[in-house]
């Protein structure tokens, strides 16, 4: 009766969590001038160190020190935060950033600069121990994930060659915590999704001030002649 008590409470805590769907995270703005078609590429390999911990389980087994199935749950997210982040920039680029109809004229590729995440503070973790987590049934706030990110967009022309190279920060943060939070991984990924969509838009603003440069770079010399005849 007891475990069937604490299952309960457990699938009422679970399934009281908003759950998350990364379409839905705010859409960006959108570029008045839009720069000529491109494609967008992910920088995957950029996102690398956040799995590091995946490639050291052996280890941690013989060590015996963090529990592998936590490692493996905490790569998991990252590997689901890199692909929510691979969505998120291929919209921009599609809807946002570059027009959606035309012959490509390059490609934009995201990379990973400098990245922050963790609690934003332990105050509302050490409440939730101390009232045994009853605080949490009423409705207050477990644990706030935070998520600092620096991304980079390299933009290309279709000889291969970099026309502009922009840079952005941007930060964001989520709530895990009953009937109007999230659980613990879609906060992470809620947290970080929030951070890459305001790094893009100090990245837009860098974009709109080049954007004449831009498109003399990305069109080749006879369209442009094309363009002003």
């Amino acid at each position: 009766m007891k475990n069937l008590y604490y299952f309960g409470l457990v699938f009422l805590i679970l399934s009281s969590c908003k759950s998350l769907n990364i379409s839905n995270l705010h859409n960006g703005s959108i570029l008045e001038q839009k720069l000529p078609p491109l494609e967008p590429d992910f920088d995957i390999d950029s996102f690398g160190p956040d799995y590091a911990d995946l490639y050291d389980i052996p280890n941690i087994i013989l060590r015996g020190g963090i529990e592998p199935e936590n490692v493996v749950r905490n790569v998991t997210t990252e590997m689901t935060i890199a692909e929510d982040t691979r969505r998120l920039f291929d919209r921009e680029v599609i809807f946002n950033i570059s027009e959606r109809t035309g012959k490509t004229k390059g490609y934009a590729v995201c990379r990973k600069g400098a990245r922050s995440k963790g609690i934003k503070s332990y105050v509302h973790p050490t409440i939730s121990i101390i009232t045994l987590g009853l605080a949490n049934l009423f409705g207050m706030t477990a644990v706030e994930y935070t998520d600092e990110l620096e991304i980079i967009i390299d933009i290309y022309n279709l000889d291969n060659e970099i026309v502009g190279s922009y840079a952005g920060l941007g930060k964001g943060s989520a709530k895990m915590k009953m009937y109007t939070g999230y659980s613990k991984r879609d906060a992470k990924r809620m947290a970080h999704g929030r951070a890459f969509v305001q790094t893009l838009e100090d990245i837009k603003f860098q974009i709109r001030e080049d954007h004449q440069k831009l498109v003399d770079l990305l069109l080749n010399d006879e369209e442009i002649i094309t363009d002003q005849g």
